[in-house]
């Protein structure tokens, strides 16, 4: 399948301690001190498993069985709200042992190296963090934080986290490090309040993983002061997870996993287990080098026909078909499963509220809920 330049930089999506940090690479230690037990650690393969024609079952003990919780920016509607539990009700009863959390840092274009955070979005406060935090808990399942970078060139202009590139007048990436250091450490202590199973430091700076090796494991170490549970980085399928040179700092491997599969718009779920394949190769082969397990923090596709060859395309052009994402699911299961070094998924999405009514009704071809795609984790993680 021929990709575009365009469509590979959308791919993927949707000042304590900071300081201190000075970004000369220091030496990391060659084993966290935390351990990814509770968030899938597994032995790792010899060689990639090929996928097997007929479904797995049950759904093997320590694997990740999570989707991400996406915030709806309104009072009432979002993390911590009447509205929330109901919705985290809903997961508990499919079968869903970890729930995402997504807050923001801002990032007013992508050349500043300035980022603002804390609560300055009153529908979305460290307190209804917590609060979510804690409905998650007494429901039977775990938090996971994964915060990350909003900026208004995202839907302005097509770009993505990928594209961020500070301007070297205002002290290029030493200072948006130092910046998103002082953001991540700051989530690192809220994750240690809500008792989060995993911390994900990052995801998709495509561009500063490559311009700055080294630069995402002095994150890792400052995050380490604050949160004692294990930590990963999301990096996006293309390029990123197999430049990113400090895995070492990080107990999982973790991938946005929005890989394009070569299947025709009629596919079954067999056939896209098959279509895995290629990309089982380059994972196993990824873990093998690392010595680390990959837990996929995102995997999804639009509610579009064949939208399984560009998954990360919100926009795919094609009919509106519902149960093309149960289908896709399927097969994506089939297919790591059975992988030795697979630690889980985390599901991209559900929303704290139904985003189809009240203001904004937003048709968001990624949502799970009361969809087909949500029977398909009922059968796999609470059949």
């Amino acid at each position: 399948m021929q990709l575009t330049r365009r469509h590979l930089l959308m791919a993927g999506t949707t000042a304590a301690g900071a300081s201190a940090l000075g970004w000369r690479l220091r030496g990391v230690d060659p084993a966290p001190t935390t351990t990814a037990a509770e968030v899938g650690e597994r032995p790792l393969p010899a060689a990639p498993v090929v996928p097997p024609l007929a479904r797995v079952s049950p759904w093997p003990a320590g694997l990740s069985a999570g989707v991400n919780l996406a915030h709806l920016h309104a009072r009432g509607r979002g993390y911590g709200s009447a509205a929330c539990r109901a919705r985290l009700e809903d997961l508990a009863q499919h079968g869903v042992k970890y729930v995402v959390l997504t807050p923001f840092a801002y990032q007013a274009d992508l050349t500043t190296t300035q980022l603002r955070f804390g609560d300055l979005d009153r529908t979305l406060t460290d307190a209804d963090l917590l609060a979510c935090a804690a409905d998650i808990r007494a429901l039977g399942m775990r938090p996971v934080l994964k915060p990350h970078i909003w900026c208004p060139a995202f839907w302005r202009s097509g770009a993505s986290r990928q594209d961020i590139r500070p301007d070297p007048a205002h002290g290029g990436w030493p200072a948006w490090f130092e910046a998103y250091a002082a953001f991540a450490v700051s989530q690192a202590r809220l994750a240690a309040h809500m008792d989060a199973a995993l911390l994900v430091v990052g995801l998709e700076y495509l561009q500063a993983t490559l311009d700055v090796p080294g630069a995402w494991a002095e994150v890792a170490h400052a995050c380490r002061a604050e949160f004692g549970g294990p930590l990963t980085y999301a990096a996006n399928w293309w390029r990123e997870a197999e430049h990113f040179a400090d895995w070492d700092a990080f107990d999982l491997i973790g991938v946005n996993a929005y890989y394009p599969l070569d299947a025709p718009p009629e596919a079954t779920a067999a056939d896209l287990a098959r279509a895995w394949h290629p990309h089982l190769a380059r994972l196993g082969s990824l873990a093998e080098q690392t010595g680390k397990s990959v837990l996929f923090c995102e995997a999804g596709m639009p509610a579009v026909t064949g939208a399984w060859t560009e998954p990360w395309n919100h926009g795919f052009a094609g009919p509106t078909n519902p149960a093309a994402p149960a289908t896709y699911m399927e097969g994506l299961l089939r297919a790591l499963v059975p992988q030795p070094w697979f630690a889980g998924v985390y599901w991209w999405k559900w929303f704290t509220d139904d985003p189809t009514r009240g203001p904004g009704r937003e048709q968001d071809p990624y949502r799970l809920a009361g969809q087909p795609g949500a029977e398909v984790l009922r059968r796999w993680w609470a059949g």
